[in-house]
């Protein structure tokens, strides 16, 4: 397990669950796409547990194809509602700013489509604050393979020992391990501290402001 630093000099992120809230828009696609399936309707707990994990595996019985196809419709209806069924989770956005305003390079490395994943952040403004977005189609193994992290780093051009990846779930902790990358673990998202801690984080933060400290710049976190 490497030794976390005091200070990061770059920041990764995870995006459903970490960045934004996008509980709303996830949970009404699936219902619509098992609707126009003519499959069994699903408990929201159910939905919002596999957020940040693999939709497929809400119906692990069913063949492959048939998995795939339901990724496909809920992707169709959630290009009608990303947008305005998606939000900054509270404090995210000003530490962006915070973040931004010191000069530290920014990315997301994420397991959504490309095409969600930019229109979620034009439509939050922040399409100019991150200098790379990994999405599923950037790679051949998506998290908790490490590669999406990787391909990040290249494009930062930062040491794994100077960046910290924040996220919500353990396919986060998982791939910020294999790219020897610190991670912070985020108490507002899927999995939550006790399960994130377990999984070996080296940050734990219930308040997004408390990320700030961890970053060399001149302003403190709420600067």
């Amino acid at each position: 397990m490497r030794t976390p630093c005091s200070t990061y000099r770059a920041c990764l992120f995870d995006l459903d669950g970490t960045l934004i809230d996008s509980t709303e828009a996830i949970v009404e696609s699936t219902a619509r796409a098992l609707a126009e399936l003519g499959w069994p309707a699903l408990d929201r707990a159910v939905i919002v547990g596999h957020i940040g994990y693999k939709l497929e595996a809400l119906f692990p019985e069913r063949h492959l194809e048939e998995r795939r196809l339901l990724i496909d419709v809920i992707g169709r209806h959630y290009d009608a509602l990303c947008e305005a069924g998606t939000a900054l989770c509270p404090g995210m956005g000003d530490l962006v700013e915070t973040l931004a305003r010191r000069g530290v390079p920014m990315g997301i490395v994420t397991s959504k489509r490309r095409h969600h994943a930019e229109a979620v952040l034009a439509a939050l403004g922040l399409e100019d604050r991150f200098r790379v977005v990994v999405a599923c189609e950037d790679v051949a193994r998506m998290k908790p393979d490490p590669e999406g992290l990787v391909r990040a780093l290249e494009a930062l051009a930062v040491p794994a020992a100077d960046c910290l990846y924040v996220g919500d779930t353990r396919l986060d902790v998982a791939a910020a391990r294999g790219a020897g990358v610190a991670v912070a673990g985020v108490s507002w998202g899927t999995d939550g501290l006790e399960v994130l801690g377990a999984a070996g984080i080296d940050h734990a933060i219930d308040r997004p402001e408390a990320l700030g400290g961890l970053f060399a710049g001149p302003e403190t976190a709420g600067g």
